[in-house]
């Protein structure tokens, strides 16, 4: 019984809690609904931590991959050429369930996979990699960034096919989850740590 938990009457030991990890990730890669369809994604710029919320595109737990999109124009993707070092931040507020992921990045432009997923995408998804000037990039007025026949218009395949040369696919590789849970009775914490051959499992005081 030490080496169980119970969330909403159900046991979990620390294999069973790995595969709920990754259960709930898939979920929120896969519903604009869950808590964890966006995560707070961190890396390092000169020498400090920039975070922003990406969506979570897609969740592999059998390569233990993440996946989210970005504009290859974006501050972040010269951050992540200099330090592939990502770090996440998933919660879970009505479940009180904190994922925190360390992963290391490879990006994916103009390349197989970067096509598939653009051909996977929603076509109001893709507009936004038509924004000009490039992300960051200092306005004088509030804009999104789009002309005015881009917001206004149908889209269609031909109309946003432009943006493609701007889409970046964000593939982690993840070698670490943390996760906490947060209970009047008493929190809970285990670290999940990726190795070639196995994955080191272990509790921790919260």
């Amino acid at each position: 019984m030490h080496d169980t938990i119970f969330i909403n009457q159900i046991s979990y030991d620390l294999e069973k809690l790995l595969q709920d990890c990754w259960h709930r990730l898939i979920n929120g890669a896969n519903s604009a609904k869950n808590a964890f369809h966006t995560a707070s994604v961190a890396t390092i710029n000169k020498g400090m931590p920039e975070i922003r919320t990406v969506v979570l595109r897609k969740a592999v737990p059998e390569e233990q991959t993440l996946i989210f999109h970005t504009d290859y124009r974006s501050p972040k993707l010269s951050q992540i050429r200099n330090n592939k070092a990502i770090s996440w931040l998933f919660y879970d507020e009505k479940a009180r369930i904190q994922l925190r992921i360390k992963s290391l990045a490879t990006i994916h432009h103009k390349d197989e996979l970067s096509l598939k997923r653009w051909n996977e995408s929603r076509l109001e998804s893709r507009k936004c990699y038509l924004v000009q000037p490039a992300p960051s990039t200092q306005l004088t007025y509030p804009s999104d960034g789009l002309a005015e026949h881009i917001s206004n218009a149908q889209f269609n395949e031909e109309s946003l096919a432009p943006g493609y040369e701007n889409f970046v696919v964000v593939s982690n590789q993840v070698f670490e989850i943390d996760w906490l849970f947060l209970n009047h009775g008493g929190h809970r914490r285990a670290k999940f740590v990726y190795e070639p051959d196995k994955v080191n499992k272990s509790w921790l005081v919260p």
